[in-house]
């Protein structure tokens, strides 16, 4: 195996380049910005606007941490989704120091917008891999997301 220096010390390169990972990524994610732009949304506002869908009214406090932001970059993506009238921010009656947020019938619509990019996008990785391996992409893309400790963002669990 062939070795590299970094930091003075000698680290044997692994079976993965992560540079074509990287690269992979990133070509998608232009490719989907530039999919999303006539909606008005950027692709991480398009994720909170799923996972609203996914899991209904929340805290903001919850989906930050289901997408292991800070509040306050939350914050930031959800103002704007305020703003385009595609979410609606209320004071949770239960405990008025958190918000609600929740999806109204624009942002379901913008969602069906965006669930259609998303199928462009598949169609590309698919186009360009195949089914099988576009299966396998997607599966491996799964199993990283978690072990890095990613998750499918869930209901909060009340009282927990």
């Amino acid at each position: 195996m062939t070795t590299f220096l970094q930091r003075g010390q000698a680290m044997k390169r692994t079976a993965v380049d992560l540079h074509p990972v990287l690269h992979s990524a990133t070509l998608l994610e232009k490719r989907v910005e530039m999919l999303l732009r006539p909606t008005g949304i950027r692709h991480r506002q398009a994720l909170i606007l799923d996972a609203l869908s996914k899991i209904g009214p929340t805290s903001q406090r919850h989906l930050a941490k289901q997408f292991d932001v800070s509040a306050g970059s939350m914050s930031s993506m959800t103002e704007r989704l305020v703003a385009l009238g595609f979410i609606t921010q209320s004071t949770n009656p239960v405990n008025r120091r958190s918000d609600i947020l929740d999806l109204t019938p624009d942002g379901r619509a913008v969602l069906e917008k965006v669930l259609i990019v998303w199928q462009e996008a598949a169609a590309l990785i698919t186009l360009a891999l195949g089914d099988n391996q576009a299966e396998t992409l997607t599966a491996l893309s799964t199993k990283l997301r978690n072990t890095l400790g990613g998750t499918q963002p869930e209901k909060e669990q009340r009282g927990a």
